[in-house]
């Protein structure tokens, strides 16, 4: 057997990433004679509509998205109000969770919408729990922010 070189082996180490990543592929990928239904096509990160049924709800979905802009720009002023019109620091986190919560609930109101229009034009809802970015870095409780009062802030370093 021939003596590898220690320069060598990055490119031998390259050569068969690249070739373990084309068999994966290779055997992943739909055989020639088999077609995805037309009705809904999987991909990696799930459903996708077609083409038709995207042209189908296209209407509905943009006065959805219209409707929710306009409810967006109404919390996001009433926040705005009530943030100038805070007096102390418990006022100020009152006002963030508020417009936390308003927020929150115009996004689940949409989604519901949504869904609607899915079902009613009898196409499967889109699974939106699956998180696109991944989990978030931070704990699941957080344990700090605007409403976890008394949470140590961080200190920045003076000069």
């Amino acid at each position: 057997m021939p003596r590898i070189s220690p320069w060598q082996r990055p490119l031998i180490a390259a050569a068969l990433v690249l070739g373990l990543g084309t068999a994966v592929q290779a055997q992943s990928s739909t055989a020639p004679g088999q077609q995805r239904s037309p009705v809904q096509q999987r991909t990696g990160d799930g459903l996708r509509l077609t083409e038709a049924q995207r042209q189908k709800v296209f209407p509905e979905t943009r006065s959805l998205a219209a409707k929710d802009h306009r409810a967006r720009i109404v919390i996001l002023q009433q926040g705005e109000r009530c943030i100038s019109a805070a007096t102390n620091g418990d006022g100020l986190r009152n006002c963030m969770r508020q417009e936390r919560e308003a927020l929150q609930n115009q996004r689940k109101l949409h989604r519901d919408a949504l869904r609607q229009v899915f079902v009613s034009n009898g196409i499967a809802v889109p699974d939106w729990s699956q998180r696109k970015g991944g989990p978030s870095p931070r704990a699941a409780g957080g344990g700090y922010g605007w409403d976890q009062p008394g949470q140590p802030a961080e200190r920045l370093p003076l000069r």
